[in-house]
């Protein structure tokens, strides 16, 4: 990019942000750092523009930076971070006409950022810039002072259980010893009842039932942890009995931040990018109609803007389906087709061509960007309309009996069904349901841990992750780790009980 670009560029970043404010988005300073292709590669493998050092981080970069000089593919046009300062990268040997796309697109995801309740619960663990910056001389000292090997190994154990966390995002670090007290509170009061009670609740208890509620309380008394627990890393970094190192706990405190702080993102990418792209196509035409860009390099952006929009029936393309659920839902909300009126509504003709004039459309986007999460708005907004335009299918490759090509048919387009299959794999970005039981199992300090069950849907985990990652929990833990799950023969559900004891990798069915 030479100066006279870099000089049209400052010039299109201020209409921008004029347009972007005029338009009401949220805006701040954003930190735009024109890089190298390879300075992006590095954002994108080590998470972060600074981080602490890890082969895995290292394997990916590898990877992308092979795809990249082999393809010309494989890096993201742009990078943007969820920081205090916003920070977003632009690749140097972009055309202009794309740098400005990104400009706008940028602006649209910082909007995203500050007024999404999801995106701002992630900026409110930790600066987690400066703590990654702070990170990697740290870790450095580490690897210096205990060795590479077991500074990897405690990093490759808190990565394999990172994502597993508290299934309530907006859920408060409560100490366990708090936590039983307010448990223990609750059981007493069941036995104390205000004499100001009337009616049934004012009725004495039967010896059955004091007797359920003083196991109870004995039970939250001695059980760690008192309720189940679904953030692993939490509850191994304050419960090993191995004990960790003071170094261990602390990398682990890292990687469980960094992944609290990077969860939303997960929850809320396709309302994201999808909202970045409906800004960045507003932007733009208001860029071209003043002439800030030239008619042929309108021709650049039609062509990447194209690109952004592919449609794809191998996986979920989030800017196509973002960008169309912004307008669908606009379109939508202006012409009144939403209530208990609309919803009830039995005539197909009325229904067709139901517009009330509304007017409403603007207002219900900007309240999806800043209240919704993607699951959300799969429960509450693809409706099965939406569904069919979008094509939003499952598809399977077969070969064409006629042609002998290789073509992709429709397996699966019910939208109950793709609505249940899409909800699932965007409430936890397709972790499955992991929690602590018992901390004391067996009284003997072992742990167990519970896959919890859709009955509705029941599946198996993979057994080589599966091991790998009680291995890796093994090492933190110290003690033999259990794994409570399904296991599936012939279509039918067998309830399992997987354990690592340190040396051996053991199953035993569950009775009943």
């Amino acid at each position: 990019m030479n100066q006279g670009d870099l000089d049209r560029l400052k010039k299109i970043d201020e209409r921008v942000r004029e347009i972007a404010e005029g338009m009401g988005l949220l805006t701040t300073e954003i930190m735009f750092e024109i890089v190298s292709a390879q300075r992006v590669l590095e954002g994108m493998s080590y998470n972060f523009p600074t981080n602490f050092s890890h082969w895995s981080f290292g394997r990916d970069y590898e990877r992308n930076r092979t795809i990249y000089e082999h393809t010309g593919h494989g890096i993201p046009y742009e990078q943007v971070w969820n920081f205090e300062t916003p920070k977003a990268f632009l690749v140097e040997t972009n055309p202009l006409a794309l740098n400005a796309m990104i400009l706008a697109h940028v602006y649209g995801h910082v909007d995203f950022f500050l007024a999404n309740k999801y995106c701002q619960r992630g900026r409110s663990f930790a600066d987690i810039a400066e703590e990654a910056r702070n990170a990697a001389p740290r870790f450095q000292e580490y690897t210096d002072r205990y060795g590479l090997d077991e500074v990897e190994a405690v990093i490759d154990a808190g990565m394999a259980i990172q994502w597993h966390q508290d299934l309530d995002p907006f859920a408060e670090d409560v100490p366990e010893e708090e936590l039983r007290d307010r448990l223990i509170a609750v059981e007493r009061a069941k036995l104390e009842r205000p004499t100001t009670l009337a009616g049934e609740l004012k009725r004495v208890q039967t010896t059955e039932e004091i007797a359920v509620i003083e196991r109870n309380l004995s039970e939250v008394l001695l059980k760690t942890p008192p309720l189940p627990e679904y953030d692993l890393l939490r509850y191994l970094i304050t419960h090993s009995p191995k004990p960790l190192r003071p170094m261990a706990a602390d990398m682990l405190s890292v990687i469980r931040n960094q992944a609290r702080a990077l969860a939303p993102n997960g929850r809320t990418k396709l309302l994201n990018e999808g909202w970045a792209t409906y800004v960045h196509v507003h932007i733009m035409r208001q860029i071209f109609q003043e002439g800030l860009l030239t008619p042929e390099e309108h021709g650049v952006f039609n062509r990447f803007h194209s690109s952004v929009l592919r449609e794809d029936k191998k996986s979920l393309n989030w800017y196509r389906v973002g960008f169309g659920l912004y307008e669908y839902v606009e379109e939508q909300w202006d012409k009144g087709r939403f209530g208990r009126e609309f919803e009830e509504c039995e005539d197909p003709h009325r229904w067709a061509y139901w517009n009330t004039g509304a007017n409403q459309g603007r207002e219900k986007i900007f309240e999806v960007r800043a209240n919704y999460s993607d699951r959300m708005a799969v429960e509450l907004l693809f409706r099965d309309d939406f569904i069919h335009d979008q094509k939003l299918y499952l598809y399977q490759e077969q070969v064409d009996g006629e042609s002998g090509e290789i073509i992709d048919v429709v397996v699966e387009n019910r939208p109950e069904t793709l609505r249940a299959i899409l909800k699932r794999h965007l409430t936890l970005y397709g972790s499955p349901i992991i929690y602590v039981k018992d901390g004391n199992y067996n009284d003997n300090r072992e742990l167990y841990l519970v896959h919890g069950r859709d009955s509705r849907a029941p599946f198996e985990l993979n057994q080589r992750y599966q091991q790998g990652t009680l291995e890796k929990i093994f090492y933190l833990w110290g003690r033999p780790v259990h794994l409570e799950t399904d296991e599936i023969t012939d279509g039918q559900v067998t309830r399992v009980v997987d354990t690592y004891d340190g040396a051996e990798h053991t199953t035993r069915k569950i009775e009943g």
